[in-house]
Formats: C-alpha cells, sequence, structure tokens
C-alpha cells in the first residue's frame, strides 16, 4: 500500500511541477498590480493574522502547485513510517529507500521556496525584472512565481527522479 501511495506522490508532484510553470507563466500573463496593502495595527492579542489577506482567485495558478508538493509529501508519509521502522530494526539502506519518498518531496517544496532566492538572476542582470524592497533585491512580483518554479522546482524535482531512479525505480514504472 505505501509503495502505490508513494507511486501516486510522484505522479502528483510531477503533475503539481507541470501546473507550476503553466500556472506562473499566466500569472505573468495576467498580472496586474495588487492595491497598496493596508496599514496593519500592532497586534494585541496573538496570533494576528494581517497585511496582504487571503490569496485571491487570481493567486491560484500559484497556490494550487504548493498544494500539489503538500499532497505529494503526505502520501509519502507511509513509507516514512516503514522507513522509521526499519531504522528502529536496525535496516539502514532499506530505511533510506523507504524515506526518499517522503524526504524527496518536502526537499523539492523547501526548495522551491529557498534555492530562487540563493541563485536570483537579480544578482548577475537587471533588466527591468528586478526590483528594491524593504527585504532586500528581487524579482518583481509578476515574474516571482515563475522563478520559484524553474529555478527551484524543476532542478530540484529533476534531481528527486534521479535519486528515485537510482534507489527506487520501481515506482517509476509499476502500475500495480
Amino acid at each position: 500500500m505505501s509503495d502505490r501511495l508513494a507511486r501516486y506522490g510522484w505522479r502528483v508532484l510531477v503533475l503539481a511541477v507541470g501546473a507550476g510553470i503553466i500556472g506562473s507563466l499566466f500569472y505573468a500573463a495576467t498580472w496586474e498590480p495588487r492595491p497598496a496593502p493596508r496599514q496593519v495595527e500592532e497586534c494585541v492579542n496573538p496570533p494576528c493574522f494581517g497585511g496582504g489577506g487571503a490569496p485571491q482567485l487570481r493567486d491560484l495558478p500559484v497556490v494550487l502547485p504548493t498544494i500539489g508538493y503538500g499532497v505529494a509529501i503526505l502520501l509519502g508519509i507511509p513509507s516514512a513510517l516503514r522507513g522509521a521502522w526499519s531504522l528502529l530494526r536496525a535496516k539502514p539502506a532499506g530505511a533510506g529507500r523507504l524515506l526518499l519518498v517522503f524526504i524527496g518531496p518536502l526537499l523539492v517544496l523547501v526548495g522551491m521556496e529557498i534555492v530562487p532566492h540563493v541563485l536570483s538572476p537579480c544578482f548577475i542582470v537587471d533588466d527591468g525584472i528586478c526590483e528594491v524592497t524593504a527585504d532586500g533585491t528581487d524579482l518583481r512580483d509578476r515574474w516571482h512565481p515563475l522563478d520559484h518554479t524553474l529555478v527551484g522546482a524543476v532542478p530540484m524535482a529533476a534531481l528527486y527522479w534521479a535519486a528515485l531512479r537510482r534507489w527506487r525505480s520501481g515506482l517509476l514504472t509499476r502500475d500495480s
């Protein structure tokens, strides 16, 4: 059962990366500036949320892939539990292969968020696609989701695919 869920997790991850590419291209093509954020008063009784508000319909092409990465991580939990059990039984080789199905999508999600800020094209060239904000130099809002997908999610998913191909190739080929 955990292998079947892991196989579904891989498929969901591939669909999420594809949806991320298509969605971020759509987002860039239809992008419009947002109204200025409301001034948020100091939080008196935490937790307080504010500022940008909840995602809107226009954010859906960006939010859906992230949900897909989360679903792929959840589908890897049964394999992670089996891997943890193997570690407890002193079988590290088998445990590593089982844990890969959980850790791989988790690293894709983390890499999708971190790698584009480490390897920002703004460090090399600025052809009007970058802007200086209070947090530093970053891509303009229009191109930001595409950067996270192409620089973060795609290479991380490719590394995960290579790891699966080497250590869990059955997940990539079998349909049972």
